[in-house]
């Protein structure tokens, strides 16, 4: 009788130990993705219909950064944001290299939100000077008139021509996994461009390009925005460094070459998908010693069994 309970209890603990060990490993952060504005509470229901599954079981997540749901808080410093997701704090600015007309150093423009339904753009301080169009978005369409035709026709970035960007900054590292918008100018060709920042002090100093910002980022690339039954315009990234402060804009060449048109990118942002850095020091200390503490499990089992032979 005690050596049946003894076997019991050791195939217990082992059970126990195991989904503590997958807890464990699984468990390290919250995931957040990207979605215009779905309603998910007919989600395991009977009587949904064919496109509401397809919703519920396409790639959404919980914890959306839905810009207008949610709310903006204009402002490089997250610290005081009261737009809070998953316990992160998020605030937006917004920049372009509108110094002057035919400039490239970049500095502050202003954020602007659209409509409930087209969400957030950005309006330059060149705006005026503009032949072009799309002022609300957020774009690399715009160009000075005198000077600049050939470049804009043949697609060639050149100094005349304004780039536009968000800047996400969180309260803590955050790991940038999409974006969705709710426009686009060209729905055939438009690129994102997005650049990890380790801190503020390139992109607010005001005498800098995006080459100079771009240079001393963690990293960036540019994405092309795909057109999705489900999630209207997306972008997924593939990111895995982890940063504070995310810019997000129209495609320019120095965040990352994918051989897109430039000058014909333009979208309004509506939604972001990040992901939170778990604590690195706690997974590193907790799965090793879960291991240890599974291994040593089984061989208490194997040494019961051999004394009990």
């Amino acid at each position: 009788m005690m050596r049946l309970l003894d076997k019991t209890l050791s195939s217990k603990t082992l059970l126990l130990l195991s989904i503590a060990l997958v807890s464990t490993l699984s468990a390290n952060s919250a995931f957040a993705t990207y979605y215009k504005k779905h309603d998910y509470s007919y989600c395991g229901s009977s009587g949904s219909s064919n496109t509401q599954s397809k919703q519920c079981n396409s790639p959404l997540g919980e914890y959306t950064y839905d810009l207008v749901d949610d709310g903006v808080y204009n402002s490089v410093n997250p610290d005081n944001s009261p737009v809070e997701i998953d316990g992160v704090n998020i605030s937006l600015s917004a920049f372009s290299d509108t110094n002057n007309v035919t400039g490239e150093t970049v500095v502050a423009a202003s954020l602007q939100k659209i409509s409930n339904t087209w969400a957030y753009g950005v309006t330059n301080n060149d705006e005026a000077y503009y032949n072009g169009s799309s002022d609300h978005a957020i774009d690399n369409l715009n160009y000075y008139y005198e000077g600049s035709k050939a470049s804009y026709k043949s697609g060639v970035t050149n100094v005349e021509r304004d780039y536009d960007f968000v800047l996400l900054s969180f309260d803590s590292a955050v790991t940038l996994t999409g974006a969705s918008f709710s426009w686009l100018y060209s729905s055939n060709d438009s690129q994102v461009s997005v650049a990890a920042l380790n801190d503020t002090s390139a992109l607010t100093s005001g005498v800098n390009t995006w080459s100079d910002i771009v240079a001393d980022a963690l990293t960036s690339a540019s994405y092309d925005i795909e057109n999705c039954d489900y999630l209207e315009h997306r972008a997924d990234f593939a990111f895995t460094e982890s940063a504070q402060y995310w810019l997000v804009g129209a495609y320019n060449t120095v965040f990352g070459n994918i051989g897109g048109y430039i000058g014909n990118d333009a979208f309004k942002l509506a939604n972001v998908g990040f992901s939170i850095t778990g604590t690195p020091d706690t997974t590193e200390v907790s799965e090793p010693g879960t291991i240890g503490l599974l291994m040593a499990c089984s061989l208490f089992v194997m040494w019961r069994r051999k004394k009990a032979i």
